[in-house]
């Protein structure tokens, strides 16, 4: 069983993607959104009260999914109608309008409401222990057989806690309470996680494993039996303090007397190393027959004497990693880890003078690099001390397999953002992956961050932060500003939506950005970025023709018999510059006939034939500036004619006049030569 417990952790996988063929009347439940459920709500989540339309028996709840968490896909789809004993069940779901965000769509699970309640309240206070068998035959068995049918069907719970266990009359034993509204481990008390998992930041836990779900039931036991939390007096930081000081074990076996029969059973689901803890068949088997598998509870290594950072002593370098690569003082964090000092320490109070050359040589690549490179170094050298801790940089502690869904989660968050990319971008995770004891576990999720580093630092369409964002969580919703009322988690459902944008718009808007481009790259590898060339131009007809083909290949993974009529009317608006640049009247009457019978028809394709003719407009402006040259040669001819008749005739006329000056001499000659002779006879 350990071997088939090992699933890969955390890596979203394609396959996973939201099926959003809505149906047309949406939820065959009415929300009855005048009755709130608190009791139900989650982090985020609000839930309602719910009747089915069907007339189907019992009393169901409504949860309102936010909308930048990413869904539990493969959870969804394997749940849906699913009557799992041990487990709220999820009758449906579906993307609908939620009138309460002004009609924009919201992802909405309806479950079974559980008719007792839970074991707990919300302080996690019982009225009083529950009995050690009870423990085992009310709790334990019915819990376990319910995460072995998870498991057969690939799935996972992660939210496993006394207040989310009820008392279900119409199942007859204890139930789970869903585990679908928000990602996993968001809302998790850190008390209920394993050591890696509660010191990383909630939303960047990644999908937990059975592991973590042995743990999270072994805490549970461990409550029911004291019958209250068990540390009260610790808020969050101390609580992990002592659980890295030590173990999450001793945390319970020094305060409380625990039953005698539950002792190895606590100890091994409480393990803080996943390779040492109990699988789903150790259990089994201890219920079954009493064995119990050999555990030894593994302890940090004590110094010789304490070690002070930031006014707090440190006894295990466990915990001294942990408070200094939570440091935010970057510089303040590298001049301790150079100091003597410490040097001092590691070498005698620990014995590991070992492992300080590496940390000497770390610093001295980076000695007067920027405060980014300064905090890579940080980051690494507290890796080396502490590999089973999260990745920490500049304060913050994740787990690599979260980041796409905390990065989906707070995208809004610029600060929060920009550190995640910074991470992205630089080679820290990628070590981090390599360096766990159980790296091949983390193949997906290395194929994932290796892919988002390379996309990250590129700029341009298709690239950067929107990219990385995609890519490192498949699940993520298009985040466009064009589809902001919109749940877009499939390219089939980019059309549809920009389809009822286009028809709601008041005006024209061109229909493509960064974010809708990176979705589309991230989710068809036949995407060419060729299609976009032009959108960085400055001529709007331009952009308008690579909007279009961008349209049109997504017009060919889309199925939709009735053609795109508003995006069709609306490009072809946008379009018309480039038919009024057409000169020739004929040329341009059959290409504006030929659009106005595509943004008729409401196919992008047809209007794309239309404007892709063979560089038609290069031929027009090309065969409009032939015809001005004839013309203007022309022109020129018939001066040139013009002038040389005008100089003909002027010619003839100096011809003319020299012809009669000759003549009108000629004749005064004989004239006078006649009077001459007939004044000599």
């Amino acid at each position: 069983m350990a071997a088939a417990e090992n699933i890969e952790k955390g890596a979203p996988g394609s396959e996973q993607e939201l099926d959003q063929s809505a149906r047309a009347d949406g939820l065959n439940f009415d929300i009855q959104m005048n009755q709130p459920l608190a009791q139900f709500a989650r982090l985020g989540t609000p839930a309602y009260a719910a009747e089915s339309k069907l007339g189907a028996a019992g009393r169901f709840y409504a949860m309102v999914l936010d909308p930048d968490y990413p869904p539990r896909t493969k959870a969804l789809r394997g749940l849906r109608g699913v009557r799992m004993p041990g487990l709220t069940w999820l009758e449906e779901w579906a993307v609908v309008p939620w009138p309460a965000a002004n009609g924009a769509q919201r992802l909405i699970c309806v479950f079974r409401r559980p008719n007792g309640d839970p074991l707990m309240d919300a302080k996690y206070l019982a009225p009083a222990p529950m009995p050690e068998r009870q423990v085992v035959t009310d709790v334990v068995q019915p819990v376990l057989e319910t995460l072995l049918d998870l498991f057969r069907l690939g799935l996972t719970h992660g939210a496993i806690r006394p207040n989310n266990l009820y008392r279900c009359r119409d199942q007859g034993r204890v139930v789970l309470g869903e585990c679908l509204s928000v990602p996993p481990g968001a809302d998790q008390p850190d008390i209920f996680e394993p050591l890696d998992r509660a010191a990383s930041e909630p939303l960047t836990r990644g999908d937990p494993t059975m592991s973590d779900d042995v743990y999270a039931l072994g805490m549970t036991a461990a409550f029911l039996l004291v019958g209250k939390h068990p540390t009260p007096e610790l808020n969050a930081k101390g609580l992990l303090r002592k659980r890295v000081e030590g173990a999450s074990f001793m945390l319970l076996s020094e305060r409380h007397r625990l039953p005698y029969g539950m002792l190895e059973f606590l100890r091994g689901t409480l393990q803080d190393d996943a390779r040492d803890r109990w699988t789903l068949m150790d259990i089994d088997a201890w219920l079954k027959d009493g064995t119990v598998p050999q555990t030894k509870l593994h302890l940090p290594k004590m110094a010789g004497w304490p070690m002070e950072f930031l006014g707090e002593p440190h006894t295990t370098l466990r915990s001294l990693a942990y408070t200094v690569a939570r440091s935010t003082d970057i510089e303040g964090a590298k001049d301790f880890l150079l100091s003597r000092k410490f040097r001092n320490w590691m070498a005698r109070g620990l014995d590991e003078e070992r492992m300080l050359p590496a940390l000497d040589a770390l610093f001295g690549e980076r000695e007067e690099k920027s405060i980014d490179k300064m905090a890579e170094a940080v980051s690494t050298a507290c890796m080396q001390l502490n590999p089973q801790a999260p990745l920490h940089y500049k304060g913050l502690a994740v787990n690599p397999a979260g980041m796409g869904t905390a990065l989906a989660a707070r995208y809004d968050d610029p600060d929060f953002r920009a550190r995640l990319i910074e991470m992205v971008k630089s080679n820290i995770p990628l070590r981090w992956l390599g360096a766990q004891a159980e790296a091949d576990g983390y193949l997906g999720v290395h194929k994932l961050l290796t892919k988002a580093q390379g996309l990250a630092s590129r700029t341009g369409w298709g690239f950067g932060v929107e990219r990385a964002l995609y890519e490192m969580q498949p699940m993520a919703r298009c985040r466009s500003p064009l589809l902001h009322k919109y749940l877009v988690y499939r390219v089939e459902a980019i059309l549809p939506a920009l389809e009822e944008a286009a028809a709601a718009a008041k005006e024209p808007f061109l229909p493509v950005d960064k974010h809708l481009v990176s979705f589309v790259m991230s989710r068809r590898r036949d995407f060419s970025i060729g299609l976009l060339e032009g959108l960085d131009g400055a001529d709007e007809f331009v952009k308008a023709q690579a909007a279009l083909r961008f349209l049109s290949f997504l017009e060919e993974k889309t199925e939709n018999p009735d053609g795109w009529p508003e995006l069709a009317r609306m490009l072809g608006s946008m379009l018309q510059p480039g038919i009024d640049r057409i000169l020739r009247p004929r040329r341009k009457a059959e290409l504006q006939k030929k659009t106005d019978k595509a943004m008729e028809e409401g196919k992008l394709s047809a209007l794309q034939e239309v404007f892709k003719q063979g560089g038609l407009f290069e031929q027009d402006q090309r065969e409009f500036k032939d015809a001005s040259f004839r013309w203007r040669l022309n022109q020129t001819q018939i001066l040139s004619a013009e002038h040389d008749e005008k100089l003909l005739v002027q010619r003839a006329g100096e011809l003319g006049s020299r012809i009669a000056f000759f003549i009108t001499v000629s004749l005064s000659f004989v004239s006078v030569a006649g009077i001459m002779a007939f004044m000599l006879i």
